[in-house]
């Protein structure tokens, strides 16, 4: 499966985009995401990564061919593993991502990005919830010697953009797209005090 490089959430108050505030870099406070206090308290790292600042893991949209998604300011990504270093067939992971851009418009570019990546691909089964002010989805299966299913949703609120996902091989997934889209909806009504409403 190829995979692309997306953006996590920052975190700038209500007034962010009037007056001097607009100058202010986004950033993303502390246990803002919806399971960052879980995977903040694996300590050990038994199944969570939680990455902010430094490499990324990439933008976890389903799509059938490489593209880089980019332009965000501010990003944290959480992963959960069941094995992390497991075996490829039992392989199943999900994950949560924010970005937070400088301006809505470069938001809303990624995801027209997202929707792009997927069209002509008979793969995947795109879905547009409606969430926040724009949400796209997929649900990507790649049938191999060890199949692959992949789903995801995004939303976005202003100039911030969340996206929730997962993968599982030939294995039981963690996640369902009702599940993805719950998870969307309840951190679409937090986006807007990092990205602007």
């Amino acid at each position: 499966m190829k995979r692309v490089a997306l953006v996590c959430a920052g975190v700038v108050m209500a007034g962010l985009f009037t007056g001097q505030a607009a100058q202010a870099k986004p950033s993303i406070p502390k246990n803002f995401l919806l399971y960052e206090k879980q995977a903040r308290a694996d300590a050990g790292g038994a199944h969570w990564i939680l990455v902010e600042g430094g490499a990324h893991e990439d933008v976890w949209n389903a799509q059938c061919r490489p593209a880089s998604l980019k332009g965000w300011s501010a990003r944290r990504d959480l992963t959960y593993d069941t094995e992390i270093g497991g075996g490829e067939k039992t392989n199943r992971i999900r994950g949560e991502q924010v970005f937070v851009f400088s301006k809505a418009s470069k938001a809303r570019a990624m995801m027209a990005g997202m929707r792009k990546l997927m069209k002509g691909c008979a793969q995947i089964r795109p879905s547009a919830p409606r969430i926040g002010d724009e949400a796209v989805g997929g649900v990507l299966k790649v049938k191999a010697k060890v199949p692959q299913t992949q789903k995801f949703v995004a939303v976005r609120r202003g100039a911030a953009v969340a996206l929730y996902w997962d993968l599982a091989n030939a294995a039981k997934p963690l996640r369902s797209m009702a599940q993805h889209e719950r998870d969307a909806r309840r951190m679409a009504g937090k986006l807007c005090a990092i990205g602007g409403c």
